[in-house]
């Protein structure tokens, strides 16, 4: 038998607690001497106060924990296995926390570094795919999407990045049922559901590059919100086009992408454009 200054010593943990389990019916000492008040404990009750200490580690609380030792091993792994699901969902939680600071962190970085210019964007010929799609985040989905249809009716995808483009319908910000269409610039001959149409020239164009990760467009758009605000003399239209320079099928850093957004602007007093 082991004293209870040896049990703690051997199983890390501190006499008080050892005497906390006592009081609740955790874990009684092997024998409480009736003279001295001395509590022993056997070699073999280190294995229940290591089962102990490793649920208190894993979040079970007390009463739990007197529960499951007490229980058929079958039982005890189940409720293992629960908690590990419930260990998984909180990692998920704190990745996706981490993340959106990692994101914060590069929008302060990248604060005051969009740069809005005024440029005309000509009219063109696209071949295109519109759909609404779940959410912005499956926009990729709705790309493979097109490359397999432009493949099928065996229309070339233009090796130049500035020859693609997504063009964002929605007259207001939406969590879910995006309109998007995914184009190319082409003049080839489209079969439903692809659409060859003339993409109207853009007078003025207020045009932003984006360098990093997308997590960066909302702050790109605050950024141009605030130069709208500062340039009364523009109103902003719907069917923001942007075009991907740098991106997934060119690196696989996302800090290196590349992002031009084109957002059409009309002019509320005369301009001339240098």
């Amino acid at each position: 038998m082991l004293k209870i200054g040896e049990f703690s010593q051997l199983g890390q943990v501190s006499i008080r607690t050892l005497r906390h389990y006592d009081e609740i019916d955790l874990l009684h000492p092997i024998l409480v001497d009736e003279e001295s008040g001395y509590r022993y404990y056997s070699v073999k009750q280190l294995e229940v106060l290591g089962q102990i200490v490793l649920l208190r580690e894993l979040k079970f609380s007390l009463k739990e924990i007197k529960s499951l030792i007490q229980q058929d091993p079958k039982i005890f792994t189940a409720a293992l296995l629960k908690k590990d699901r419930e260990i998984e969902k909180e990692i998920q939680r704190d990745q996706f926390r981490q993340q959106q600071i990692h994101q914060m962190i590069q929008r302060m970085k990248h604060k005051g570094k969009y740069q809005v210019t005024i440029k005309n964007v000509p009219a063109c010929t696209i071949v295109s795919l519109r759909k609404k799609i779940k959410s912005f985040y499956h926009e990729g989905l709705l790309w493979e999407e097109f490359k397999t249809l432009l493949e099928k009716q065996q229309i070339e995808f233009p090796p130049e990045p500035d020859q693609n483009l997504t063009i964002f319908h929605d007259k207001e910000y939406l969590e879910e049922g995006v309109d998007v269409e995914v184009a190319i610039v082409s003049e080839a001959a489209a079969q439903s559901p692809l659409k060859m149409r003339q993409l109207p020239e853009l007078e003025h164009a207020a045009i932003m590059f984006v360098e990093g990760n997308y997590h960066q467009l909302p702050e790109a758009y605050q950024s141009f919100a605030k130069w709208l605000d500062e340039h009364p003399e523009f109103e902003m239209v719907k069917a923001t086009r942007q075009i991907c320079h740098i991106g997934p099928e060119h690196t696989d850093n996302p800090e290196e992408y590349l992002t031009e957004l084109q957002i059409p602007l009309i002019p509320l007093t005369p301009l001339t454009l240098t």
